[in-house]
């Protein structure tokens, strides 16, 4: 299933524009290019193969992970300090110069960049034939996709919509409503060109499902954005995916992020990888595209429990106290590992470094921030690492689920009408059911479903994918305090501030409030 992509990518890897002013050099486009559906596909591979650093701790992931009540990131011994821009990242001290929040930016701008040099050397062709005018739309659709992403971290940015700009050209921020306005009306004239299909010919593009599970998204969180809420506009965003009939809720929640994750129906949208892919550092100012996370977060020996090539960086690990809301018989729980670590054939492993010589045995509590220790922290397993090698893993990051469709749908339902309806606890009750085997005095009742419990319902449900940032300023939780994180934080904090370096270089640019 993920050959087509993968050929892509690997067509694709050398080719990417980073400057919004960088010049258009000469190139051969004829009218006899581009008509089939590979050859356009093959053209626009730019447009996905940058979308593979999103789940970089350094860029996109981390910015939404990294600032909340999930997951932290403690020094350890001489390990991990990096300036103390991880403890600043969970305290939200964070400042225009942090390389994280520039890493995103450039992330989001490359991206963008890329869509607009494609659909420039694409219109010049007189004669298009009905497949590039298809991965055209499929372009369009995700440029809304990274602006949604821009708008989401930073607020108030520029809109580009084209490449043939100036030397000199230096957009400056548009408000945030109008960001939001110009993605609505871009994934509006695109969906209904987008392909609906899923199957080999679509898994990891940006069909119509995908589209709408952003435009969802973007209509959820439309009263953080704009001020005004869009329940309705949700609510339909989402039936249109579930009345399609091509997603349901797997039966085996850790089926969607096996190793060989291609076959699960739950998962809308994704990002391919493999192990056979080369390596991929980064480069043009996008991060490393590589999914590394079981590096960043096993102990060097803690690796040997799933036979990987590398050995761990003993990094990241659940904020104690997210760890300890977990109803102990929910088996989401255990994305989190804790206790004794073994190798994968069953031998005890032990500590390496200030503890070397004991057993290796993962806490749930941690210390401090700023000292601890290196068995410290629930350590994240949600995907499979079963013999990752290469830096990377072959299971594909999931960027939209289904389960996440029926939670959002339950919960415009209970902002529209002022608390949970029948419809809404049994959408709710379908995720959270799976999580408890049937175990029917675990669900909610019209009673008990909260938007509070609907919150933390999502923490369990989505822990590790990126939403936890999106989730708490939408309930109005993101600058309160938390485990270490004492104090809270202005509201000005809900977004980023536009990077120091960016502004440096465009003297258009001016700084959110409270930078």
């Amino acid at each position: 299933m993920k050959k087509k992509l993968f050929i892509i990518l690997a067509l694709a890897g050398f080719s990417s524009c980073t400057d919004l002013d960088e010049e258009v050099y000469d190139s051969i486009i004829s009218d006899n290019f581009y008509q089939t559906e590979r050859q356009a596909l093959a053209a626009a591979g730019p447009v996905y193969s940058n979308l593979r650093a999103y789940q970089n701790p350094e860029s996109v992931w981390g910015l939404n992970t990294f600032t909340t009540d999930e997951i932290l990131l403690p020094t350890r011994g001489n390990n991990w300090y990096n300036g103390g821009v991880f403890q600043r990242l969970h305290r939200q001290e964070w400042n225009p110069s942090e390389g994280f929040i520039n890493n995103s930016w450039v992330f989001v701008f490359n991206n963008i960049n890329t869509c607009n040099r494609l659909l420039f050397q694409f219109e010049k062709i007189e004669n298009k034939s009905d497949a590039l005018v298809a991965v055209m739309k499929e372009i369009r659709g995700m440029r809304a996709f990274y602006y949604f992403i821009g708008m989401d971290l930073f607020g108030n940015i520029p809109i580009v919509d084209q490449f043939d700009v100036p030397a000199d050209y230096a957009p400056a921020n548009q408000p945030r409503e109008e960001v939001f306005r110009f993605i609505e009306s871009e994934l509006l004239a695109v969906i209904p060109e987008l392909p609906v299909a899923m199957d080999m010919t679509t898994y990891g593009r940006f069909h119509r499902w995908a589209a709408y599970a952003t435009l969802a998204k973007l209509y959820l969180n439309a009263e953080v954005y704009t001020g005004q809420p869009m329940w309705d506009e949700c609510i339909e965003a989402c039936d249109a995916i579930i009345n399609s009939g091509e997603f349901q809720l797997s039966s085996d929640f850790y089926s969607n992020f096996a190793v060989q994750n291609e076959g699960s129906q739950e998962n809308i949208f994704v990002i391919p990888f493999d192990v056979n892919l080369p390596q991929d550092w980064g480069s043009g100012g996008i991060t490393s595209r590589m999914f590394s996370h079981y590096l960043w977060t096993l102990h060097g020996n803690g690796t040997r429990a799933f036979n990987t090539q590398q050995g761990g960086w003993n990094g990241f690990a659940a904020v104690p106290s997210f760890y300890t809301s977990y109803d102990p018989e929910d088996a989401r729980r255990n994305v989190w590992l804790v206790g004794q670590q073994y190798s994968s054939s069953g031998e005890i492993l032990y500590n390496t470094q200030e503890m070397a010589g004991t057993p290796l045995v993962y806490t749930v509590e941690i210390n401090s921030l700023e000292q601890a220790q290196e068995n410290e922290g629930a350590r994240l397993a949600k995907y499979d690492y079963t013999g990752a090698e290469n830096f990377t893993m072959s299971n594909d990051y999931v960027l939209f689920r289904y389960a996440d469709i029926l939670l959002m749908k339950a919960e415009a339902l209970m902002r529209k009408n002022g608390g949970a309806t029948p419809e809404a606890v049994e959408l709710v009750n379908m995720v959270r059911s799976r999580a408890f085997q049937g175990n029917d005095d675990k669900l909610y009742t019209m009673g008990t479903l909260t938007l509070d419990a609907l919150l933390a319902e999502r923490g369990w449900e989505f822990a590790g994918e990126g939403w936890r940032r999106n989730d708490l300023i939408r309930f109005g939780e993101f600058t309160e305090p938390w485990q270490f994180k004492p104090n809270t934080t202005p509201a000005t904090r809900t977004i980023f501030p536009i990077p120091q370096a960016q502004l440096n270089a465009n003297p258009n640019l001016v700084q959110n409030p409270g930078y």
